[in-house]
């Protein structure tokens, strides 16, 4: 038979409705069956939900091939190769283009549109590099297939482009996210020894804040090294919360390179641990000797220690007084080389909050984390326990906050926290309700106690600063603090309604 034409391969990919689409993952072939729609210019259209890790992967390793089947029999095959590069449609013109084309051929699609809820949804373009169509018949009597190449879609990106993917991929390894944990007992200590002291560095605060953020995210990154093959199989994580930021699973960073810049991240925020010591006094030594400690070997390979591992309640004690009270008491200590009882207490029900973001987080990943011999708390002691001990910590919190201006250890200017009481209320309402139900449902604990946290924390500074500041400045401050939280919580609230809107979409 002649060779084909393109409007007969066209035709032939408008019968077919799945495909299998391979990416690369450092190398290694990742593939997944999908629907897919195409134009006259071959030009494949596929969907995904936004935040979903193929998107992330597609957008730093865009190089894709598609494989489509069909025939009754091995003799009736007819199939067709598309290799080309993806690209995530940014204008609403394709994106409607390609909501028209995969409605008929795609469930999800027709469902979400029905919902009107195609915001949800990322479109992926695959631009082709070559078509090439094969019947077998054809091949088995030794005719070549047809060809297409597409040299005007030739690759044409630059070093900077691959600057951008590199930097995106590290990005989501670091994830920014989490570092308001250390921001915030840095932040809350520094404000106190400006306030109670009016002893303060900015240089020495700087390059506090600069090893409180490394010590984080090369934790983050050395959690991610050690549990690469663990969260290769955790379906139940939800992203920004939990299940780490799966770069290693994804191809787009390798765990040679993601345990190397972790452990290098760890001994450069030990460098400066070392500097601050010499500035400000051999005191802090100890806080910085046991940030390092808990941050390697908080978690670890099946088998090898493991704080996680050692006892019920070790690993969150570890975070509690690591990014509660260590990172408050020393960012203190570096401006006014001394300690404080009353920072000590303040930074109590920050590590109790900071302590409820992991436990809540834990719940997502309790199956995970139990196949693997990972034993975190609510692994040891089942969701509804762990549950009560959120509130638990949620109400001593708030306690300890209600009790030190009664016994004049910290002035009334803290009751400015109680802001931040309906997050509290809503994370206990959703987790009293949603805690042994699946992973999707649990979604808005996670985020009203990341907020939480992060919220009274910024209050607590600002409660500070009070004593000290211009009103107007202190006023700023609480702008920028409630803009701050509103663009966490908008960021966070799109990953909830992306989980909420794919899960109506199933059922």
């Amino acid at each position: 038979m002649a060779e084909r034409t393109k409007k007969e391969i066209y035709e032939y990919l408008n019968r077919a409705e799945v495909g299998s689409v391979g990416t690369s993952n450092m190398g290694k072939p990742r593939q997944r069956m999908m629907h897919f729609a195409a134009d006259e210019d071959f030009h494949l259209y596929l969907t995904s939900m936004k935040g979903d890790p193929k998107v992330i992967q597609w957008s730093n390793i865009p190089e894709t091939a598609i494989l489509i089947h069909q025939g009754k029999s091995f003799m009736e095959m007819e199939e067709c190769e598309i290799m080309g590069r993806a690209s995530i449609v940014r204008t609403d013109e394709e994106r409607e283009k390609a909501a028209q084309l995969l409605a008929p051929r795609s469930p999800i699609v027709a469902q979400f549109k029905d919902m009107e809820a195609l915001d949800r949804l990322e479109f992926i373009k695959i631009t082709p590099l070559t078509v090439k169509y094969r019947y077998v018949p054809e091949i088995l009597q030794g005719e070549a297939p047809t060809v297409y190449e597409f040299k005007e879609n030739q690759d044409s990106s630059n070093d900077r482009q691959e600057l951008k993917s590199r930097f995106r991929a590290w990005k989501e390894a670091v994830r920014p996210l989490s570092l308001t944990a250390s921001l915030i007992p840095l932040l809350l200590g520094g404000a106190m020894a400006f306030s109670l002291t009016e002893m303060f560095t900015w240089s020495l605060f700087i390059l506090t804040l600069l090893g409180g953020l490394m010590v984080q995210a090369g934790t983050n990154m050395i959690n991610d090294w050690k549990d690469a093959e663990r969260d290769a199989d955790n379906t139940q994580g939800i992203r920004p919360f939990t299940g780490g930021s799966k770069m290693i699973q994804l191809g787009l960073i390798s765990k040679a390179d993601m345990g190397f810049f972790g452990i290098l991240l760890t001994i450069t925020a030990g460098l400066i641990g070392l500097f601050l010591v010499f500035q400000s006094g051999w005191g802090i030594l100890p806080l910085i000797a046991y940030g390092l400690l808990a941050g390697f070997f908080y978690t670890n390979g099946q088998g090898k220690f493991s704080f996680i591992n050692l006892s019920p309640g070790i690993a969150e004690l570890l975070i509690a007084t690591t990014y509660g009270i260590g990172m408050t008491l020393g960012s203190f200590y570096v401006q006014t080389g001394s300690y404080s009882l009353e920072v000590f207490l303040i930074s109590v029900p920050v590590a109790l909050l900071i302590t409820n973001v992991l436990l809540i987080n834990q719940f997502p990943d309790a199956a995970a984390d139990e196949a693997s011999d990972k034993n975190t708390l609510v692994v040891r002691i089942g969701k509804e326990g762990s549950k009560n001990v959120l509130i638990s910590l949620f109400i001593i919190g708030y306690s300890i906050i209600a009790m030190l201006p009664l016994f004049d250890i910290a002035p009334y200017s803290i009751y400015l926290s109680y802001l931040s009481l309906p997050f509290m209320i809503q994370a206990i309402k959703y987790a009293q309700r949603n805690y042994d139900k699946p992973s999707t449902d649990i979604i808005s604990s996670n985020a009203h106690t990341a907020i939480h946290h992060l919220f009274t924390g910024l209050l607590l500074t600002i409660s500070y600063l009070y004593l000290t500041l211009n009103v107007w400045i202190i006023a700023s401050l609480f702008i920028a603090a409630i803009l701050f939280v509103i663009w966490v919580w908008r960021y966070i609230e799109r990953q909830r309604r992306v989980m909420n809107d794919f899960k109506k979409a199933f059922s």
